[in-house]
């Protein structure tokens, strides 16, 4: 599988669509941030997003999307700068679809100044953060008519006016259609800034190297056989994939593992033994060594220590491990850029 497959499958994400908004007059609504990854998209009318400071807002137009990142409350109104009331008093809590909700004041005769639908993304695993980490604090595109994402978001719209069976399953799989989407248009428009695994995956040379990696970590690949899959000779392979991701192969291989080590070991009880074979490690000896030396721990006292920084916790509805990042970050794989 491609690698952003690969990471969206070990993150466990997931949508989870919760409303539909129809704004009149003067309106605004204060979002918690509790969600991992949020999303607003407007579909008739304008509306404005802004975190702490309203001149910093952004204006949504009809077709327009926005993702909010992890933990950043903020406000969605008429106009920046609006008062704004919390979600909670126009919204039932708890999971699914809350159908749909109305702010402001209609009256006989007025037509929707806006209306717009929120949804979260969900995510449970550690591989979560590389794709996060690669994403702004907020992110605001405007697909044109015809594009998928645009399709995609018309569709949601439309099915939250429905009240069918099997109706919250469709919502939350066209969330995740939205997502990979998104990442694909924000990725692309990034060119030579976007993350290095998305540089190379998109590349049809290293794509095919990259994904082998990912489906079989526990390989002891060499570089020679690495070009094979991207049939280039070793040297030619070795320049395009350093030029390209932004690190050596097998020094992208080593991330790979040490990103799934620590998945593991935070998320599982397995033993070191196990953890260090399943990725192609001899022995419980070698692992070790080779996580201390990633590291600057071994994997033992690592898995102590962020099983306690930070801790378990609940973000919006799913639940994310605490990131410890005083023992090292996540998702390194896509650092270099």
């Amino acid at each position: 599988m491609d690698v952003l497959t690969d990471l969206l499958q070990r993150s466990r994400a997931h949508g989870a669509a919760f409303c539909r908004t129809t704004g009149y007059g003067e309106w605004g609504l204060r979002f918690p941030g509790r969600a991992v990854l949020s999303v607003h998209a407007v579909l008739e009318g304008e509306a404005h997003v802004w975190a702490d400071d309203p001149g910093d807002g952004l204006r949504l137009s009809p077709g327009d999307v926005m993702l909010v990142r992890e933990d950043i409350a903020h406000h969605v109104a008429h106009a920046s700068g609006a008062a704004t009331e919390p979600l909670e008093s126009v919204i039932a809590p708890g999971p699914g679809v809350s159908r749909q909700i109305t702010v402001g004041h209609p009256h006989r005769g007025a037509n929707a100044g806006t209306v717009f639908f929120c949804g979260a993304y969900l995510f449970d695993g550690d591989l979560a953060q590389s794709l996060l980490d690669a994403l702004p604090r907020t992110l605001k595109l405007s697909p044109g008519a015809g594009s998928p994402l645009r399709a995609t978001m018309d569709l949601l719209a439309g099915e939250m006016l429905r009240d069918e069976p099997g109706q919250q399953t469709l919502l939350d799989r066209l969330l995740d259609v939205a997502l990979v989407q998104i990442l694909r248009e924000h990725f692309r428009t990034l060119a030579g800034e976007a993350p290095g695994w998305f540089r190379g995956s998109a590349d049809a040379r290293l794509g095919p190297a990259l994904r082998a990696m990912h489906e079989d970590p526990a390989r002891a690949w060499t570089v020679g056989e690495l070009a094979e899959q991207a049939m280039l000779s070793r040297s030619a392979f070795a320049r395009l994939f350093t030029e390209v991701v932004g690190t050596a192969p097998l020094a992208y291989l080593n991330e790979w593992r040490m990103a799934l080590a620590r998945e593991r070991l935070r998320d599982s009880d397995a033993r070191l033994a196990a953890i260090g074979g399943s990725l192609g490690y001899a022995s419980e000896f070698s692992f070790a060594a080779a996580f201390k030396r990633h590291h600057g721990v071994a994997p033992g006292r690592w898995r102590i220590q962020a099983r306690t920084v930070g801790g378990a916790r609940k973000v919006g509805g799913a639940r994310e491990v605490g990131r410890a990042r005083e023992v090292g970050r996540v998702g390194t794989v896509s650092s270099a850029s």
